[in-house]
């Protein structure tokens, strides 16, 4: 007897794409009111900006860094860097017909590490299918590269689509199932677990910028937090992708990166602001995070003639 195939649900279907762009715009730099008739995505991935909408019922919003907008198509809007702040913004604008995406438009939305790895490969799939545009005020039609790999363009979508089906997860509950009391028991520990390892996670991150100057150690981290050192590297693991001190360091030369952008001072004093006590040592691992040097990332940031989309490496 044949068996009966199954039509797969999609819970969300991008038609087409009409922009997918990364821009570091400067602290005075403002983005007109603009009107479409389909979705725009907007991730902060570092700095600070503000969404303003013709509605006027509808609240100004401000996104800090790691988080996201959907703005609903068929309306006007416009958004500035936050005053006093370079924004560096990730961009994306795609036709769907899905009604779910109705749930997550117009409220900021965190990203947690799983959204932040999907926008990476989203950023990264763009860098290899689309040619860069020249003026970030005012981007142009996508305008696909002549060596395009394979499935690219369609792996775009996916990932795109996992992203909001990631969102959904996280901002909406689905129906309540049925459990026995000992599954409950064991629901509640879990999510007990996982909420002091957040919380405990903050904490840490607030510590490193309160102390982003000082050489941290881990073993410094245990006495501080009264942790133990396998539990302070998974916490960073799930919550990050990197150890303790490796997101550390991270964190300082996204200081550097923010430092370079605003022009505030040369690099040797740049350095020496975040507590470098050798230029050689701040550019060598300035490079191993980035994959440039610092002189190169201030030359690509003083270019008005690249575009960051193509030029930096991960979000």
């Amino acid at each position: 007897m044949a068996l009966e195939s199954l039509h797969l649900k999609k819970e969300f279907e991008i038609r087409q794409l009409t922009s997918l762009h990364y821009f570091e715009y400067k602290s005075d730099f403002i983005f007109k009111s603009e009107y479409h008739d389909y979705w725009k995505l907007l991730y902060v991935e570092d700095g600070s900006a503000e969404i303003s909408f013709s509605n006027k019922k509808q609240a100004p919003v401000t996104l800090q860094k790691g988080e996201l907008f959907i703005q609903s198509p068929n309306e006007y809007y416009s958004f500035r860097a936050s005053s006093g702040n370079i924004a560096v913004l990730f961009t994306a604008g795609f036709y769907s017909d899905t009604a779910n995406l109705s749930l997550l438009a117009n409220k900021k939305l965190v990203c947690q590490k799983k959204e932040t790895e999907l926008l990476q490969a989203l950023a990264l799939e763009g860098k290899n299918n689309f040619s860069p545009k020249i003026n970030p005020a005012s981007p142009a039609a996508l305008e696909r590269r002549y060596n395009q790999p394979f499935g690219g363009e369609q792996l775009i979508g996916i990932y795109l689509e996992m992203l909001l089906i990631s969102l959904m997860r996280q901002y909406t509950s689905s129906e309540e199932k049925k459990e026995t009391p000992s599954e409950n028991t064991k629901k509640d520990a879990s999510a007990s677990l996982l909420k002091t390892d957040s919380i405990l996670f903050n904490r840490i991150t607030d510590y490193y910028e309160a102390h982003i100057t000082e050489h941290i150690k881990v073993e410094h981290l245990c006495k501080e937090f009264g942790i133990g050192r396998s539990h302070l590297q998974r916490i960073f693991r799930e919550q990050t992708g990197y150890g303790a001190i490796e997101y550390f360091c991270q964190m300082r030369i996204s200081a550097a990166k923010r430092c370079i952008r605003e022009n505030r001072m040369n690099l040797t004093d740049t350095a020496a602001s975040l507590g470098y006590t050798s230029i050689y040592y701040f550019s060598k691992q300035f490079k191993k995070i980035t994959g440039m040097s610092p002189s190169q990332y201030q030359k690509m940031v003083r270019s008005s003639k690249k575009d960051p989309l193509y030029e930096q490496r991960e979000l």
